[in-house]
């Protein structure tokens, strides 16, 4: 860190955010955090509640808090040129009864993170990750098995969410180490395809309501250095002439640019692969500009198509690392991004920091 001069934490909107997600942390992912998931056939926080009962749930869960994430991830992070983190937090953050008995809160536990970001000169980005009857995720297809996009259905769903924020900002609202709060993670979009078909999920005028609502209700305890920052929903340009006006201060558009599935899906053992993904991310970092808002990259990763089966593993780390390096180059128009995740149980190269950004020479991340 020796001759890094970084800003005051208050003036970071000036700065450019090189920042890690934390996922798996509070809400538990087995990709993230297998050892938590281990013999009980679950593959969601809902089932593995139901699968060990609510005392051996809770138990885990505590230990998993305590141990995942440490003041020694944060010092890390810092030491290899890192600014922000993004932390994604449940509905319940400050604890609800749910059908498994109660829902543990975290709230202590987002303490501790702020503390640890402002004693290493990081700044957090909270995100409300989870609502009540599920958003889906703009990131996910429609048919994979865990979409469920019913929260605008809900008769308390929005109003819990609301909430939840609200109690978020008066909490942190004024503490330097917030850079910001986003008001939902990657809600899935409806989106009319053609004059009889629409895709599943929230409609853009029920997300756009929640969204003017949860910003007069988070702006009331946050002053306008602290962003407010909305999820595209994969979808950029559709955003054009969303909060104008005068009383919209510091509000930022998440894109999230993934390029390993389905009509995203990049071959970047081949000639073309790399350059393409990079074209696709700068063509829709442009729309969302073009939407009229700065941008940040809330979720990316090393993760891409290797169709080659000579790839070594030597060679899969070399083609990942160039494929990351690409990406990194390609958000310079955007006020930063945060990579997706900090850490994984299993070390996965692609989406682990550690291995995905710990090898770049400092001057690349920065």
């Amino acid at each position: 860190m020796a001759g890094l001069t970084r800003p005051r934490l208050g003036s970071v909107t000036t700065d450019r955010i090189r920042g890690v997600n934390l996922a798996g942390w509070f809400i538990p992912e087995p990709w993230v955090s297998p050892s938590l998931f281990e013999a009980t056939g679950a593959s969601n926080e809902i089932e593995l509640q139901r699968a060990v009962g609510c005392s051996l749930y809770s138990d885990r869960l505590r230990k998993h808090y305590e141990s995942f994430i440490t003041e020694d991830d944060f010092r890390r992070m810092a030491t290899i040129g890192l600014n922000s983190v993004r932390l994604p937090v449940p509905w319940y953050a400050f604890g609800a009864q749910g059908e498994c008995g109660s829902h543990i809160p975290v709230i202590d536990y987002i303490d501790r993170a702020i503390e640890w970001a402002e004693k290493y000169n990081l700044t957090v980005l909270l995100d409300l990750a989870t609502v009540p009857g599920g958003q889906g995720d703009s990131s996910d297809p429609p048919a994979s098995p865990s979409f469920i996009a019913e929260w605008h259905s809900s008769t308390s769903g929005r109003q819990v969410a609301l909430d939840t924020l609200e109690r978020l900002a008066a909490r942190y609202g004024t503490r330097e180490g917030l850079f910001g709060i986003e008001l939902l993670d990657s809600p899935a979009m409806s989106v009319r395809r053609d004059l009889f078909t629409v895709t599943d999920g929230i409609p853009i005028h029920y997300l756009r309501n929640f969204y003017r609502d949860a910003y007069q209700l988070v702006r009331m305890h946050m002053p306008e250095e602290k962003a407010v920052v909305f999820s595209c929903s994969g979808y950029p340009g559709r955003w054009r002439g969303f909060m104008r006006g005068a009383r919209y201060v510091n509000v930022i558009m998440d894109l999230h640019l993934y390029h390993y599935r389905d009509e995203t899906a990049c071959d970047i053992t081949s000639p073309g692969g790399i350059s393409g993904a990079v074209t696709r991310n700068r063509q829709l970092i442009s729309r969302a500009h073009g939407a009229g808002f700065p941008v940040i990259v809330g979720e990316w990763s090393g993760s891409a198509v290797l169709s080659s089966s000579s790839v070594t593993p030597e060679g899969r780390a070399a083609y990942e690392r160039v494929f990351v390096a690409n990406q990194l180059a390609s958000f310079e128009t955007t006020k930063g991004w945060y990579f997706q995740t900090w850490k994984t149980e299993k070390r996965i190269p692609a989406w682990d920091a550690r291995l995905a950004l710990g090898t770049l020479e400092r001057a690349m991340i920065e």
